[in-house]
């Protein structure tokens, strides 16, 4: 159901995506035949991502060994596997640093995403047997999943993110699962396994929250990357929060701390140097990627805190850019026909006349003075037009429309090359590399001006274009949201809220022909309420309806992952359980009926708690359908309430006693 919610979401078109370099490598990577030389030229079309992967291998190399200076080397250095998951972390931070989302925080997002892939980079090392490239990674994509609903629901989401319950990660996820029949967790997973990354780092982000308690039989890959994650994700929220003394309980935190520490097996001093080298690199990393950065809070003096032991100042400050970006502030039109130009020219003198010329006939005009500089202010402010010069140092005009057009937003530019080479071929090759038109050098004003006018024509229909289709996505996303919510409705019992009768008969359905295939086992629990009658005739209905809601959440706070409770009618709730045995099933029948008996209920003049009695049933291989699994489980129940109540009985045994009988 979650699979199918996840292919509404995208089709949608809003979801972060990877650019077209990366899709490639993510292809490569799952051909049997791809080589090391295949990905490490898809990788040297983009001279970004280039960069930014060398500083990672040689960041992620021992001390004093060879830096990598090749892709090549990088490659081989990390391994072709890790190169992938990198190029794919790094590639979304460029292209997802705005949105249309007001109240999602999009550089604090990328700030505290990025402090938790270089933590979980270092714990991976810690750790030892995982690589810290995926490490990395997998620390800087576990929460895509609320920049995903933020993109694609972003009048929605700013509400939710108004909402004081969405500061917790677990009321947060409550919010999204009712507006959105989906979580933010569920949709990092399933995009996870979409871009073709190993399953089971789709599982750890599902489960990195509780991973200081995960239940046996987890897939080590997944547990092992899911402690990562827990440590990445409780350190850094832990050190970058903004603490108030008066609402904060410093033990508290300094436990959540220590916590991460133990598992880690690292001293305390050592630990406060560890944390240090992971703000230090969070810093520099910061730098490159133009993403924000400040202090963090240091283990040694959350502890001081903790302990009384220094009433200094310690809060961290609120995080502030290490980097000041370039023209973040979109220019106010001044007229309907007014352009965003992008003017390119090594040459000083050049560049002041052509800016001069742009801006008398009314457009707004960034001037860079190199290639690389214009693709980086391209990237960060999405000009309309580029007139660029071709004969350039390092990145010539045609290579940087070669880069532009790569990505997804370059090749909608209107890219305008001045040249003084008018050979034939030279045209031929500027138009082969994307160029839309071209000025001879030294340019005429009244015949570059024209040339933009015609340029302003094609800009014009690209953005109306543009602009039908988002609306047409978002109508799309609208009608999927709508038809979510109704599906959930439908399956949805309205006064426990937990999973009806209707949807608890899909879902055995669908475990049972998993069990078939896989020979895995299948059980069920049925449990109904003691005397819940005796609570109507004496309390009225509205007290048993309080008594069924708070049965229904001590059932939803009490199942674990994968077991999943649901409300059959009146008093009757079910529990399916995959790849459990009867005896497995029945240590989740005992855990839910101490919850329920030990759960005080004050309601009107009700005070007390009420039991129930449960039935376990196995599937087993006389069974023609689920049917007989449902009454197996129902005739259990008959005998743990003749047996006197608040028990838990089995099916096998049941069926010992009737057929000595």
């Amino acid at each position: 159901m979650l699979r199918q919610t996840f292919e509404e979401l995208k089709v949608s078109g809003n979801l972060p995506s990877p650019p077209g370099v990366v899709m490639r490598i993510l292809k490569l990577s799952q051909s049997d035949s791809h080589s090391a030389d295949e990905i490490s030229a898809a990788i040297m079309t983009d001279s970004v991502l280039t960069g930014r992967l060398l500083k990672l291998a040689n960041s992620a190399s021992a001390a004093g060994a060879q830096p990598a200076t090749t892709v090549s080397e990088a490659t081989m250095r990390l391994g072709v596997r890790a190169v992938m998951n990198v190029a794919l972390g790094l590639s979304l931070v460029s292209s997802n640093r705005t949105g249309r989302c007001e109240t999602f925080d999009y550089d604090r997002y990328w700030s505290n995403s990025l402090a938790r892939a270089v933590a979980a980079q270092n714990i991976a090392r810690q750790m030892r047997g995982l690589s810290p490239a995926e490490g990395y990674v997998m620390g800087l994509l576990c929460d895509i999943g609320r920049l995903a609903l933020a993109s694609i629901y972003p009048t929605e989401y700013a509400v939710i993110l108004e909402n004081p319950e969405s500061k917790v990660s677990s009321g947060l996820a409550r919010l999204e699962e009712d507006q959105f029949a989906i979580d933010h967790t569920s949709v990092a997973a399933c995009m996870i396994e979409d871009w073709g990354l190993p399953e089971s780092f789709a599982r750890a982000i599902q489960v990195f929250e509780r991973a200081d308690n995960l239940q046996p039989g987890e897939n080590r890959e997944s547990a092992a990357m899911a402690r990562v994650l827990y440590c990445a994700h409780t350190l850094t929220s832990v050190c970058l929060d903004e603490h108030d003394p008066t609402l904060v309980d410093y033990k508290v935190i300094a436990g959540r701390l220590e916590s991460v520490r133990t598992m880690l097996g690292i001293e305390p001093e050592q630990f406060t140097e560890f944390c240090k080298a992971i703000q230090s690199e969070w810093i520099e990393w910061g730098k490159i990627l133009d993403v924000p950065t400040g202090r963090m809070a240091m283990p040694d003096e959350i502890h001081r805190r903790a302990t009384n032991e220094s009433q200094d100042d310690v809060t961290p400050q609120p995080v502030a850019s290490e980097v000041t970006a370039l023209g973040r502030s979109e220019p106010g039109p001044e007229g309907a026909k007014r352009l965003r130009i992008l003017a390119v020219d090594d040459d000083p003198t050049s560049l002041r006349l052509l800016e001069a010329t742009l801006k008398k006939s009314g457009n707004d005009v960034i001037t860079a003075s190199n290639g690389e500089q214009a693709l980086k202010l391209a990237l960060e402010l999405s000009p309309q037009v580029v007139i660029a010069d071709w004969m350039m140092p390092e990145m010539d005009g045609l290579e940087l429309c070669k880069s532009l057009r790569r990505i997804d937003y370059g090749r909608n530019v209107f890219f305008l090359l001045l040249t003084g080479r008018t050979e034939e071929d030279r045209i031929v090759e500027a138009f082969d590399a994307g160029v839309d038109d071209y000025v001879v050098k030294p340019f005429n004003s009244r015949v570059l001006l024209a040339r933009i006018k015609g340029g302003q024509r094609v800009v014009e229909l690209q953005e109306r274009v543009a602009s039908d289709r988002k609306m047409i996505m978002r109508q799309v996303a609208e009608l999927g949201l709508m038809t979510r919510k109704l599906r959930t409705a439908a399956l949805t019992d309205v006064l426990t809220e937990l999973p009806n009768r209707r949807y608890a008969m899909k879902r055995l359905e669908t475990d049972w022909d998993a069990s078939g295939r896989t020979e895995s086992p299948l059980s069920v629990v049925m449990l109904d309420i003691d005397h819940f009658k005796k609570v109507n005739d004496t309390y009225g209905h509205d007290i048993g309806d309080v008594v069924l809601k708070e049965t229904a959440r001590i059932l939803r706070s009490s199942t674990r992952q994968g077991e999943e409770a649901s409300r059959l009618g009146g008093e009757e709730f079910f529990v399916v359980c995959p790849n459990s045995t009867e005896s497995q099933a029945a240590v989740c029948a005992e855990r839910l009926r101490g919850a329920i008996e030990r759960n005080v209920i004050k309601a009107g003049g009700f005070e007390g708690n009420v039991t129930v009695s449960l039935g376990v049933a196995q599937r087993m291989p006389g069974m023609a359908n689920f049917d007989a699994l449902i009454k197996a489980a129902d005739a259990a129940v008959y005998a743990s309430k003749a047996a006197g109540r608040n028990r838990v009985a089995l099916a096998s045994a049941t069926f010992r006693k009737a057929k000595s009988a």
